[in-house]
Parts: structure tokens; C-alpha cells; sequence
């Protein structure tokens, strides 16, 4: 196989701690097979003795799949996940199975207890359990360092944190689990405990080559460090500039203590693969003009080694009025493109946070394209925002067919259970102040509250307000409806006292609410509106289950999931302030990472991008993103 000069001196390097600086499309799964043939074959280095961590199953598969090839078989190398070697050495010293391996299900509803138990939510939502796990996890790969913890939390404040935290571990005890984060905690104090267990590991695997170092997090960089002892024959290849896992506990800092480590060892080489084979010329004169202005990084240049494209046929910016115009612009130049030839599997539609493509799904869906979702995009007509938005509007058909403005009195026996159900999801809010113990009643009706609440002026007055709305709720459209719900009922009130008592994202769930709106422009009546939403509701869910079982089509990715991936064809949605970088990214360090992500997008195009900015979505004005003009990308 014909290598580089760089690549041919990665595959070569024998003895001694070595970092490979691999950007995007250079070849580095190709050094690392190399380089592992290279040991067995010419270094006649014992195959047992090396050991090929990657960070996940998939990728240690496709690296032992590519070594096979090479070879012609695997002759015991190992190849092997973090957690997957980490688990392997307690299995031998402690005899866990699988059964003490917390699972991702476990793990949701241990958090949710703890929370609960502690009083510190009141309502837990998939995002702030997200974040909680998150949240531990940083802590944990810390080795517990409550100082670990990420300056803004969501959904507690530091007490509270800690209640739950400590309340979560009680509760792995109990149950006798595991979590990927304690198999790194638990492998410390074994080598601290245990000399001679760490000494056997040593002696097993005298070579150890790391893919995607930049992803590492601290401890995990610790146990790997005293592994390699005493030989550091430790090869580490990745890229500081795709480092974007920090919600994970990941620090592009290691790759630089890592060099601090061993650069003072006589064998410690660093190597910059720094050929991408993968994108266009200009695609990577574009991505590296706006990763130079990362000051924390290791200099590199990168140059194309492909030709044939002109420049103004590889990226294109497109400016468009509001989203929905930026959608169809999608989804036709998509249509066009299948139709001069381009596989669907080799086109991606990119965004920074899983909310983004619920209108672009919906257009996919009409014009049936084929197309795949990689993350699980949520259904905001699922979010329990929208339940309490499709509550008052339910209320108030209700309300009408019966022809009353006394729903939900003792006289509707037929239809008590769902208004009761209906009625509880919005009774307080906004807060209309209805005691607990009243809602806890099983003979719950409007007379009931009435009359529990005779000597309480301004209860009564809220409940003789919510059936004046009810009654005016029946006869708007729906776009209309949705509006008055937010602003005359005051449903925005309540979202925005809601989110700073708990410190929770209130732009996310005005989101919510804005495209829910602009869904609900497009019918004049709710039973069609209802329609609509019952067969996208379906429509996700088989794109869900189709992508289990491997369905093709086009991709639709956040940034994260696109990182390792590579298309002909990609287009990067919303590339405005507020989506990228997040609007939650603050500091000098989160905006480098934001950064990173947005490049990690742009190098995923093999021959076109796509940079697209609505200037409106959902009625709110956006600004094209900083990014575009550090790319010296012309923008208006």
C-alpha cells in the first residue's frame, strides 16, 4: 500500500509513546491497521501482547474487520472498548457479569427516583434527566470532585446536586450495579490496592494504540498511563480540533498532557497527518480558515488531496427569510439531487441540537423521500408543553359539544375520566390556586371546586375566567387558539416562572410553543391539525424502528453523531446564533468547543456543502453565525 511521508512514519514507529494528529479524512484507521500488521510482521512483536482501544463496539469491530483483511486473520490482538477492557480486568479480579452492568433504562429510572426522593423536581422531563446523568458522569470521571461539576447546572442547585448524587450512588449499591463511570473509579482502587494486578495487566498488553484520543476524559487518560508502564509503548492517534465531547467528561487538554508526560522519553514522536483525502479543496481551505481561530490547539496545515472541483461549485451559502423557505429549499435541492444520480445514503442534512429537522421530517415525509434519522428527533408533539397546550384545546371541544359552560360538573358522568385527565394538566397553569388536596378528589368537577372555594373570592374568579376561555378557546382556529392560550389564558407566564425555579432552558420550551404555532398556521380546523400530528406521530416512529433495523436513505444528524461519517453531499441547517454556538456556550472554552463542532460538520463533505441561515424560525430573528465570517465565508 502506498503511504505519505507522515503516514508511512506513523505506521513505522516502533518503541515509545507517539501522538498521530490525524485531521479529518487522513487515513488514520489505515495507519493504525498498518501499523498493527507492521508490529506483528516485521517487529515480530507477539500479537497477544498489543492492545487497539477505540471508543466504541462499532468502531473496535470495523478496526478488527480492517486488521483482518490486511492479515488474513486477527491472530489475538486485542481490540476493545474502554469500558469494555475496564470491565474485563474487574470481571478477573472481582467476578462481575453482565448482570452487575448498569443499563441505560436502570440508569433513567434510578435518576428519576433519586431526584424524586430528594424533592429537588417536581416534574423530571428526558432533559433534565439528560443533563443529571451528564452532570454525574463529569463528577465521576473526576473521581468524584464536586468541583467537576459544570458551572451551570440544570434543574438543581449545588445541595441539591449533591442529594441526588449520593442518593444515585445508594441506590447502585443496593441493586449491586455498575455504571461505565465506576468500572474507571473501581480499576483505580484495584492498581492503588492491588500492585501485582496492575504489574499482570502491564505485563499482558506491552503495546497499547488508542483511537480518537482527543475523546478521552481524565481518568480513563490516568489508568491508560499507568497500563503503559513501564514500556510507553503508548500510540495515540486523533485530531485536538474534532474534541467535542466535553458534556462527557472529554478534554482535547489530555492530547497536551500527554506530550507534556512524554516528551520527555527520547522514543516520544509526534506525527500530523495532514493530507485529507476525503474533502474537496475548498471545503478544507473553508473548515481550517475557521478552526484557526481556536487559540488552545495544536498548529497544524491541512491541504486537500483532491482536485476537480471548482471552488464555487463546493460551498455554497444560501440566506432564506424564515425556516419554512429554508426547509423546502432543502428538501427540492435533495429531490434534485437523487435525480441526477446521487444515492440518498450520500447525502446528510446536519444540525446542531436533535430539535432542529421536526418541519424538515415532515416535508421529507410528503414528498417521500427516503430518509434516516441517527438520533432520536423529539416529538414536540410529545412534550409535555404541547399535552398542556392540546389539554385546554381538548377542554374547550369538550366544553362545546356538551353545550354547557359547566363541563366537568357531577351531571357529565360519560366523559369524567377524560376531563379529569385533561383538567389536571392544566388546572394551575397558570396557577389558578387550587389546593393539592382538592385535585386529589376522585368526584372532581367545577361544582365541587366551587364550592370548596365559597368563601374565596379570587379562586372563584380564576375558575369563571378558565370557562369564559374555555368557551372562546371553541370557536378560534387553531393558530389562533394556540395564541390566545399563550398570551390572554398566560401560558407564558407560566413557562417563564416554571424555568427559573428550576433553572431549566425557557428559550427550549418557548421554542416549543413558537412551532407549535407555525404548525398549527398551516389548518383551520383543530380536527385536521389533530390529524396531521396523529400521522407524523406515527411517521417518527417507524423512522425510529426502520434505523434499528439499518433502513437507508437520507441522513438526518446532530453534529455529534455525524463526527467519524462522510457524505458527497451535505447541508448544515440553521447555521445562526443561538444554534451554532449554542446559546448556552459562555465561556472562552465552550465556544472553542462549539467551534470544533461546526468544523467537525464542514469535514464531513466530500465534494459539496451547503451552509444555510434562516433569518426568522418560529417568529424569532436570528443572526447568521459568527463561524460563517471566521471562514471568510461572504455573508451579508
Amino acid at each position: 500500500m502506498n503511504f505519505n511521508k507522515e503516514q508511512s512514519l506513523a505506521v513505522r514507529h516502533f518503541t515509545g509513546p507517539c501522538m498521530v494528529l490525524a485531521g479529518p479524512g487522513s487515513g488514520k484507521t489505515t495507519v493504525i491497521a498498518n501499523r498493527i500488521r507492521y508490529l506483528t510482521e516485521e517487529c515480530e512483536v507477539s500479537p497477544e501482547k498489543i492492545l487497539v482501544i477505540t471508543f466504541t463496539r462499532t468502531a473496535a469491530e470495523e478496526m478488527r474487520e480492517r486488521y483482518r483483511v490486511l492479515t488474513g486473520g486477527e491472530q489475538g490482538v486485542t481490540f476493545s472498548t474502554f469500558h469494555a477492557l475496564f470491565f474485563k480486568i474487574l470481571r478477573y479480579a472481582y467476578s462481575y457479569d453482565s448482570s452487575n452492568i448498569l443499563t441505560e433504562e436502570e440508569r433513567t429510572r434510578f435518576l428519576r427516583d433519586a431526584a424524586q426522593k430528594t424533592g429537588a423536581a417536581n416534574y423530571l422531563d428526558g432533559d433534565l434527566i439528560f443533563a443529571l446523568s451528564s452532570e454525574i458522569s463529569c463528577v465521576k470521571n473526576r473521581k468524584g470532585l464536586m468541583t467537576a461539576r459544570p458551572g451551570r447546572s440544570v434543574g438543581t442547585d449545588k445541595k441539591q446536586f449533591e442529594e441526588i448524587y449520593n442518593e444515585f450512588e445508594r441506590i447502585l449499591r443496593d441493586e449491586k450495579k455498575i455504571d461505565f463511570d465506576d468500572m474507571m473509579l473501581l480499576c483505580g482502587r484495584l492498581f492503588d490496592e492491588h500492585p501485582e494486578i496492575l504489574s499482570y495487566w502491564q505485563q499482558v498488553y506491552e503495546y497499547i494504540l488508542i483511537d480518537e484520543f482527543q475523546d478521552i476524559c481524565p481518568l480513563q487518560y490516568e489508568l491508560i498511563k499507568r497500563l503503559a508502564e513501564p514500556h510507553n509503548n503508548i500510540f495515540v492517534v486523533g485530531d485536538d480540533d474534532q474534541s467535542i465531547y466535553a458534556f462527557r467528561g472529554a478534554s482535547s487538554e489530555l492530547m497536551f498532557e500527554f506530550e507534556k508526560d512524554h516528551k520527555k522519553l527520547k522514543e516520544y514522536e509526534r506525527i500530523t497527518l495532514g493530507v485529507n483525502y476525503r474533502c474537496s479543496e475548498s471545503i478544507v481551505e473553508f473548515s481550517s480558515d475557521l478552526i484557526a481561530h481556536n487559540k488552545k490547539r495544536f498548529k497544524k496545515t491541512l491541504k486537500s488531496g483532491r482536485k476537480g472541483f471548482l471552488k464555487t461549485d463546493t460551498v455554497m451559502y444560501r440566506e432564506f427569510p424564515d425556516v419554512g423557505k429554508e426547509t423546502m429549499y432543502v428538501v427540492n435541492m435533495i429531490e434534485n439531487l437523487i435525480a441526477r444520480g446521487i444515492d440518498p445514503c450520500e447525502i446528510a442534512v446536519l444540525y446542531r441540537v436533535n430539535t432542529q429537522p421536526g418541519m424538515l421530517v415532515s416535508k421529507l415525509k410528503e414528498r417521500n423521500i427516503r430518509f434516516v434519522i441517527k438520533d432520536s428527533v423529539p416529538n414536540i408533539y410529545e412534550h409535555w408543553v404541547t399535552k398542556n397546550i392540546f389539554a385546554y384545546m381538548e377542554l374547550a371541544v369538550m366544553q362545546q359539544n356538551d353545550g354547557s359552560n359547566r363541563y366537568g360538573s357531577d351531571g357529565q358522568k360519560a366523559n369524567t375520566g377524560k376531563w379529569r385527565e385533561l383538567f389536571l394538566q392544566i388546572v394551575n397553569r397558570p396557577s389558578r390556586y387550587i389546593r393539592r388536596e382538592s385535585l386529589r378528589r376522585q368526584d372532581l368537577s367545577l361544582d365541587v371546586l366551587y364550592a370548596e372555594n365559597r368563601d374565596k373570592a379570587y379562586v372563584r374568579e380564576k375558575l369563571d375566567k378558565l370557562k369564559y376561555d374555555l368557551t372562546i378557546l371553541g370557536k378560534l382556529p387553531p393558530k389562533a387558539a394556540v395564541s390566545y392560550i399563550r398570551k390572554a389564558i398566560g401560558y407564558d407566564g407560566f413557562i417563564k416562572k416554571y424555568s427559573e425555579e428550576r433553572m431549566l432552558d425557557a428559550e427550549g420550551l418557548f421554542e416549543i410553543l413558537n412551532e407549535l404555532e407555525a404548525s398549527a398556521a398551516e389548518f383551520s380546523a383543530y380536527a385536521d391539525w389533530k390529524k396531521h400530528i396523529e400521522e407524523y406521530s406515527e411517521a417518527l416512529r417507524k423512522k425510529t424502528a426502520e434505523h434499528k433495523e439499518k433502513e437507508s436513505g437520507v441522513g438526518l444528524l446532530t453534529f455529534h453523531s455525524a463526527k467519524g461519517m462522510e457524505f458527497d453531499t451535505v447541508f448544515i441547517i440553521d447555521a445562526s446564533e443561538d444554534y451554532t454556538p449554542y446559546w448556552q456556550a459562555a465561556t472562552s472554552s465552550e465556544i472553542e468547543e462549539e467551534r470544533r463542532m461546526f468544523y467537525v460538520a464542514l469535514t464531513r463533505a466530500k465534494n459539496r456543502l451547503f451552509v444555510l441561515h434562516a433569518a426568522d424560525r418560529f417568529g424569532k430573528k436570528r443572526e447568521p453565525s459568527r463561524f460563517l465570517r471566521e471562514a471568510k465565508l461572504n455573508i451579508k
